[in-house]
């Protein structure tokens, strides 16, 4: 699911760090796999984004595929509202400290936060040329655990947000090949929150860390738009990994509050590449078909890094896998202002059941998807569409032996309850490309 920006929030990743150990990364159930945003788009929400990359009616299809651009003549824009209700619970069925305390079982009721995700597209199409701008989030996520749950040492309060700049352009090579390619610009800042252990000496005295980062990184997508027969298009798009070195601040306080240490932090991040394929075909004048495959390079992430002003880096152990995405719509020409769809999807996240962490605590899950479009007028028209994700519980094992758990703890937990609801409007208006002329009548 996505949460889109969250702010958009939208919403997912970096990390905290501590000034003895290793922090964390803070997370929320991520709407799209990982910390990933898939709501770019009200017009292919309703078919639970099944068909995106290869081109329709709605102008967001370029962000998965820039050869996807509309072709008709003349200035198009598109923008999106999308709002992501996301709802996950964390049970505590154990929770001790670094010295063996037990933290009791006192777990969050609900550690997604909503957000809101806004996205806008423009396109200009001249002769065989189409140009496009994009404003989106990719990625993004918010989680709050108040920092007395019995898993505090390993997040508490995290939020990312991230927003991308777009530029693509592209070239219909014959009547059967589009190719097109883009340039991206990304803006990444994160906060997250934990308990920390301030001294490794009795008594253990603990306190909270917060970090702040941010960081610009760019990229690049390229593309191809292949019409097999009219009706019938399949389109490939692939979208580039952007690093990002993090860069920013972490507040070692007291519970009171009282500052401890201010350390300047880095920590790098690899934001991972994408490749989208996807199918549409009217099979009848009112029927349309489509689906898509989607596979997300989250295997690069497997260990984060951060470094402090106060010595040894700190290491997060996440050993995420790939994540894959697969949906099959279907749409209804109802009358020549109304078209339906409706899709259904599923995808299987990149957090394993043995790295699964509450600052993250993502599981696979089911999309179910409708959606609507109303031709207002020949130039503007509104979509619309609603999702419901089904999310799978899942299981929390973080031990004190592992990697960059040394000062946290044992804790052992259940993801469970986890769902969402997500709602979209769009409004896509098309100037027309030369004005309209008096014909002359004769005799």
């Amino acid at each position: 699911m996505k949460l889109g920006v969250t702010s958009s929030r939208a919403a997912r990743l970096l990390l905290s760090t501590s000034v003895l150990v290793p922090v964390a990364l803070g997370a929320q159930a991520a709407l799209a796999g990982g910390f990933g945003l898939r709501e770019q788009s009200a017009y292919y929400q309703g078919t639970s984004f099944a068909g995106n990359a290869a081109g329709g009616a709605g102008l967001g299809s370029m962000y998965w595929n820039p050869a996807a651009i509309s072709f008709v003549p003349g200035m198009q824009f598109e923008g999106n509202v999308t709002y992501i209700a996301p709802h996950s619970t964390v049970d505590v069925i154990s929770a001790t400290s670094v010295t063996g305390a037990n933290l009791g079982t006192l777990g969050v009721g609900d550690i997604a936060d909503n957000g809101v995700l806004p996205t806008g597209y423009a396109t200009y199409g001249f002769d065989r040329w189409a140009v496009g701008l994009s404003l989106n989030s990719p990625y993004g996520l918010v989680t709050d655990a108040t920092c007395n749950w019995s898993g505090r040492n390993y997040g508490c309060y995290n939020r990312i947000f991230d927003i991308n700049m777009g530029a693509q352009v592209a070239y219909r090579v014959n009547d059967w090949l589009t190719i097109g390619g883009g340039l991206n610009a990304n803006y990444i800042d994160a906060k997250l929150t934990n308990a920390q252990l301030l001294s490794a000496a009795p008594p253990f005295p603990t306190g909270n860390a917060v970090v702040n980062g941010d960081a610009i990184g760019f990229g690049f997508s390229l593309g191809a738009l292949f019409t097999v027969m009219p009706g019938t298009t399949i389109g490939i798009g692939y979208r580039s990994a952007i690093n990002n070195t993090l860069e920013g601040l972490t507040n070692i306080s007291t519970v009171g509050g009282t500052t401890v240490a201010n350390l300047a932090t880095t920590a790098g991040l690899t934001l991972p590449d994408q490749v989208t394929a996807s199918f549409r075909s009217q099979i009848a004048p009112q029927w349309t078909v489509s689906g898509t495959v989607e596979w997300t390079n989250w295997s690069t992430v497997q260990e984060l890094v951060i470094a402090t002003s106060a010595g040894s880096p700190s290491v997060l152990n996440l050993q995420w896998q790939d994540g894959w995405f697969f949906s099959g719509g279907v749409e209804y020409q109802w009358t020549p202002q109304l078209a339906v769809r409706a899709g259904a999807g599923y995808e299987i996240s990149p957090v394993t059941d043995e790295h699964r962490s509450p600052r993250l605590p993502d599981t696979n899950r089911i999309w179910l998807s409708a959606g609507l479009t109303y031709a207002w007028t020949p130039n503007l028209s509104i979509d619309f569409a609603y999702t419901h994700l089904f999310g799978d519980s899942g299981s929390i094992t973080q031990y004190s032996t592992e990697l960059g758990n040394a000062a946290r703890g044992n804790l052992v937990a259940e993801i469970g309850d986890s769902y969402a609801d997500i709602v979209s409007l769009g409004v896509r208006y098309r100037f027309d490309s030369s004005p309209v002329k008096t014909a002359l009548i004769t005799k």
